[in-house]
């Protein structure tokens, strides 16, 4: 049996030779030897990082930090695999511990930053980036840190000047590019704002599909493959423009998700779909969202009229001085900025008082919090239908006088069928929905309800609460 520094040098030759597997096998074999051995440590660590594993750098990180304590670069590349890994407290921790031995150390400055902004203090977040760049001025990650900090402190144009330093240092980045598309197109700069936009495509992951990507040029009747992409509130707001590929000479394929694909069955269209799980050989594809850049779309060439229907046709709406109001208040958890856009139950409770209202339950997955709330008030929903599919949704939608809906699917797919719909937005409103302003174009029937303050949903609840009290004495 080869003892740890045989299959030590074999790992090291593998990993100068560039086979990675077999560096891998062979540091691991010496680990189970030795599991403090900082060779074979190091040699695996590094193969995470070139793999893009960062996360799962950290169990030998650790290690070595405990071999190595005042070691600054394993304390930092720690906080990296802790941060990448979702373990705030303990990223925070690895990168306090670095700041403590060098307060001016760029990276801990930037690492701490991250985490505080995924905490949500984005005051401190960014003053943590600041003080990275002030160590390190040509620190383009740095930069693209700091501003997007500041845009979510709602400081849009220095936001910009912050990003746009970034790119000058760095004009390839992808996150940096992604983040000034965001102020762009929020800023209704869509034609500046689509090309940094086709950025995100870099964060989706997973095999593109065979043949070549649509650019735009005029068709002669050629099978394009329109691919999904984010969540199902993207694929609804974005199908409008598949008709704009016939147009061009194409023939549109929608690659459908599960949960929408009765609703789309049902659409009297002239396009042709296919389950995403099982997408059509086509010899040209298309992700959904870059028909903006393709098409060149501007906030004029869309029409916020209705375009999709409920599978059981119109609802008969029963006369009577009672108004039925559909309610949605949180997305998914997943979602990065879902922080920012979910409300609790609760913040709705001013709603709850407004008399001649029947609510009816649109929310799909409680929290533990919001089913708390719905326990403490066992006749607040008037009906929670079931909702399988958004075909399923989409009817219940038909049959109601109002939607009130956080940024989610939900609020996408009332606007789409052109029922009236209230949405709640945070502070810094995802792009789609513009700065300022109660109406969309996206959406004829929309009148969106802005906080003023970061976090203050009482003040929204409030508004809408009146609102809510006029419609019903109507």
């Amino acid at each position: 049996m080869a003892d740890s520094k045989s299959l030590f040098d074999r790992a090291e030759a593998a990993w100068r030779a560039g086979n990675m597997e077999d560096a891998r096998t062979f540091a691991e074999q010496v680990l189970e030897r030795d599991p403090v051995h900082a060779g074979a440590l190091m040699i695996l660590t590094n193969l995470c990082f070139s793999a893009g594993d960062i996360a799962g750098a950290a169990p030998y990180l650790q290690r070595l930090a405990a071999l190595f304590p005042d070691d600054i670069m394993i304390r930092n590349n720690l906080g990296r695999a802790l941060l990448a890994s979702e373990h705030l407290g303990d990223a925070a921790q690895a990168f306090g511990k670095v700041l403590a031995a060098e307060p001016d150390n760029a990276r801990a400055l930037d690492g701490l930053g991250i985490v505080r902004h995924r905490q949500g203090a984005y005051d401190d977040a960014a003053g943590l980036h600041a003080g990275a760049i002030r160590v390190e001025p040509e620190f383009a990650a740095g930069w693209c840190n700091l501003g997007i900090a500041l845009t979510d402190l709602a400081r849009f144009d220095d936001a910009a000047a912050t990003l746009d330093r970034a790119l000058a240092l760095d004009p390839d980045d992808a996150r940096t590019r992604f983040n000034r598309a965001i102020l762009h197109l929020s800023a209704g700069d869509w034609h500046a704002g689509w090309p940094l936009y086709e950025s995100r495509l870099a964060f989706l992951g997973g095999e593109m599909p065979p043949g070549r990507r649509w650019q735009g040029e005029l068709l002669s009747g050629e099978r394009i493959l329109l691919i999904p992409e984010q969540g199902f509130g993207d694929f609804i707001q974005f199908t409008r423009f598949a008709e704009r590929v016939q147009e061009r000479g194409g023939a549109p394929v929608l690659a459908v998700p599960k949960a929408l694909k009765p609703l789309i069955a049902a659409q009297d269209w002239s396009i042709d779909h296919c389950e995403v799980d099982t997408p059509e050989d086509t010899p040209l594809w298309c992700p959904l969202m870059s028909l903006g850049p393709v098409l060149d779309l501007a906030p004029g060439d869309v029409s916020g009229g209705a375009y999709l229907r409920a599978p059981s046709g119109p609802a008969t709406h029963a006369e009577g001085a009672i108004l039925r109001v559909g309610l949605a208040w949180a997305g998914s958890p997943a979602h990065r900025r879902d922080r920012e856009r979910s409300l609790r139950l609760a913040d709705l409770a001013p709603l709850f008082d407004v008399p001649d209202v029947s609510f009816v339950n649109l929310q799909v997955g409680l929290r533990p919090a919001d089913a708390e709330e719905m326990a403490g008030r066992p006749g607040l929903f008037a009906e929670t239908p079931d909702l399988g599919d958004f075909a399923a949704t989409a009817d219940v939608i038909a049959g109601l006088d109002l939607v009130i809906s956080a940024d989610t699917a939900v609020l996408h797919l009332a606007g789409a069928m052109g029922c009236s719909v209230w949405g709640l937005l945070p502070l810094v409103a995802d792009w789609r929905w513009g700065r300022d302003g109660m109406a969309s174009p996206w959406y004829d029937s929309l009148r969106l309800y802005r906080q003023s303050s970061r976090g203050d949903w009482k003040q929204v609840a409030a508004t809408v609460a009146d609102d809510l009290r006029g419609l019903a004495r109507r």
